[in-house]
C-alpha cells in the first residue's frame, strides 16, 4: 500500500511568501512507473498517512522544515520582478531567466550567469516595450 502525507517548505528572505504544502509519497512494491514521464506512480491503494502529516496550526511542531526550492534557485525573486529584470552585477536588462545571460565586457566569451537576487531589479524598459516574460515549455526528449 503507498501512503501520501504533506510536508511544508519555508521561503527564505527576502522573500515573503507564505508557506507551500507539499505532496510526498511513500511507495510500495505494488506502485507503477508513467512510460511518458519516468515518474512512479501510486498504487490503486493509497493512503493518508496521517502520523507523518503537517499540523496546519503550527506546521513547525512536528519538524520536518524544509527550504522552498523556489527560493534557493532564484525562481520567488522572478517572479517578484514580473519575468524581466536587470541585473545588479553587470547592469543589463532584458532577462528572463533566473540567471543572467548576458556576455562579459571584460571576456566575450563568459556569461555573467548571475541569479537574480534582491539588489536585482524589474526591468521596466522592456516592460513598456511590450516584452513579456517567455512561457516555459515541456521538454520533451
Amino acid at each position: 500500500m503507498c501512503t501520501y502525507y504533506y510536508l511544508h517548505r519555508h521561503h527564505t528572505p527576502p522573500c515573503d511568501r507564505i508557506i507551500d504544502y507539499v505532496m510526498q509519497y511513500g511507495f510500495c512494491t505494488h506502485a507503477t512507473m508513467d512510460p511518458t514521464t519516468g515518474l512512479a506512480l501510486p498504487c490503486e491503494n493509497l493512503c493518508f498517512d496521517q502520523e507523518q502529516s503537517v499540523d496546519y496550526n503550527n506546521p513547525c511542531a512536528m519538524g520536518g522544515c524544509t527550504e522552498s526550492p523556489d527560493c534557493s534557485s532564484g525562481a520567488c525573486r522572478l517572479a517578484e520582478l514580473n519575468g524581466i529584470w536587470v541585473c545588479c552585477e553587470c547592469n543589463r536588462g532584458g532577462n528572463v531567466y533566473r540567471w543572467c545571460g548576458h556576455r562579459m565586457r571584460s571576456s566575450p566569451d563568459t556569461l555573467c550567469y548571475h541569479v537574480c537576487c534582491k539588489n536585482c531589479q524589474p526591468d521596466e524598459a522592456s516592460m513598456s516595450l511590450g516584452r513579456e516574460a517567455p512561457v516555459a515549455n515541456p521538454v520533451s526528449y
